[in-house]
């Protein structure tokens, strides 16, 4: 059997292609069972999430889908013209394909290196195709492993500690400090671009609302008409001189100016805690020079982290991702060779037991032919016969098979065994999942 992987992710296409791509639950199973219609003699898995689409399909030597046919399946279910989506879709096969479900499954294609969502997704969708009755045992040999993999990576590794840019970085201290976001107030003061970037990540959280102040307040109402439409969020433009005496209603703070000296003094913020009744006050400084002078962190309420606080954490995390990503790569190809170096006979043992199955029938209908047709055989000569039609049905094949296990080895033996497939007219049954589920195994923690 050939495997094959097409799709689209947050490398090879933007969110406004990826949305358009997307198949919900419902969609997923409409899907798989016209690909089981479709294309018969297929395995299939379909990944769909919010930076994924992928079809992972396994087939005979010279069956279909093509890779091109996978994707024109895909656009077509969405009503696509194929050839608005050049340059879209990825594609890989047999031992590339392998080693992409592994990186998928390990997190290590994931926007955010390293995060555990995805493998639960990938589970998802294998068991969704089971209980479609796609996957057979090349498909479950294949997402089985891939499961082992991810495991391995996750448990051996750290490549899943820490966040590796200051906006995630605060997004991470801002989930320490708050348990929920959706009645938060954040306040952004500054319109610079690092400011921008951070906050886009906190909006991530969906706070209730955004105020802005600038000195420009033209920048600011540019800067909230962008996040307000993209975002969905209420953001509100306030005088810069405000500013300061909104900290008794805001909760997480970012400050981005250009200032030369600290906007928010000690002194200037002593009255603040008290008015707050000493709620929690989170400040993100990454201006440089600082905008909040140092002595405001001392408040027990307030939390206040600078630019230097929040690279110490981005340069370890990517220190300890750097080391663990090369640890992951050697889990990852040794499980890609391991899975590829016993594949051959996975794939052969269901072929030769057919091609068995046909030279021994071929010598049972002869022996039943010939035996009735014998007078006065004594039973031991009747044996005799019996022994001699299989001896040479066993010596008939014994080159053959010794020449497909070679081939195995060198990885070839599936166009020898397509050969004979077609000579014999050989119909070699593949396993396939049940149509209901079995009790799911216990796997990685996601």
């Amino acid at each position: 059997m050939r495997t094959l992987v097409i799709g689209c992710n947050h490398r090879s296409a933007p969110v406004a292609v990826r949305e358009k791509l997307a198949f919900d639950e419902a969609e997923i199973d409409e899907a798989l069972t016209r690909l089981g219609r479709q294309f018969p003699q297929a395995e299939a898995v379909l990944l769909s999430t919010c930076n994924r689409v992928e079809l992972y399909c396994a087939r005979p030597l010279h069956g279909r889908p093509t890779i091109t046919e996978a994707i024109a399946f895909i656009a077509a279910f969405h009503n696509l013209d194929v050839a608005d989506l050049a340059g879209v879709f990825y594609s890989h096969e047999d031992g590339e394909a392998v080693r992409h479900l592994f990186r998928v499954a390990s997190s290590l294609d994931s926007m955010v290196l390293g995060e555990s969502q995805i493998l639960a997704q990938v589970r998802a969708a294998f068991e969704a195709a089971r209980r479609a009755g796609l996957v057979g045992r090349t498909l479950g040999d294949l997402f089985q492993r891939a499961f082992g993999v991810a495991k391995e990576v996750h448990s051996r590794t750290a490549i899943a500690a820490g966040r590796v840019s200051v906006g995630s970085v605060a997004v991470d201290l801002a989930r320490q400090i708050f348990a929920r976001f959706d009645d938060k107030t954040v306040l952004m003061v500054g319109a610079g671009k690092m400011g921008e970037v951070t906050l886009k990540h906190l909006l991530a959280t969906r706070p209730r609302r955004l105020w802005i102040a600038n000195r420009t307040e033209e920048r600011a109402a540019d800067l909230a008409d962008r996040l307000s439409r993209d975002h969905q969020i209420e953001v509100e433009v306030i005088p810069f001189s405000q500013w300061i005496d909104r900290l008794a209603s805001a909760d997480i703070v970012i400050t981005s100016t250009g200032s030369r000296e600290p906007i928010l003094t000690a002194d200037r913020f002593e009255p603040i805690p008290a008015r707050r009744r000493y709620r929690p006050l989170l400040i993100v400084d990454i201006a440089v020079p600082r905008d909040v002078e140092p002595r405001v962190g001392r408040q027990d309420s307030v939390y206040l982290y600078n630019i230097d606080d929040l690279q110490v954490v981005t340069e370890t995390n990517v220190a300890q991702r750097r080391e663990a990503l090369r640890c992951c790569q050697e889990i990852i190809e040794t499980g890609v060779m391991q899975y590829l170096e016993g594949r051959p006979g996975r794939d052969l043992g269901p072929f030769i037991q057919a091609l068995r199955d046909h030279f021994g029938g071929i010598a049972d209908q002869e022996l039943h032919w010939l035996l009735p047709k014998l007078e006065n055989t004594c039973e031991h000569d009747r044996q005799l016969i019996e022994q001699m039609l299989h001896r040479i049905t066993r010596k008939i094949l014994h080159h053959p098979l010794d020449l497909l296990r070679d081939q195995a080895g060198a990885g070839s033996a599936g166009v020898y065994a397509d050969t004979l497939r077609a000579l014999f007219n050989l119909h070699v049954e593949e396993d396939r999942a049940p149509q209901t589920p079995k009790p799911d195994r216990p796997g990685p923690e996601t």
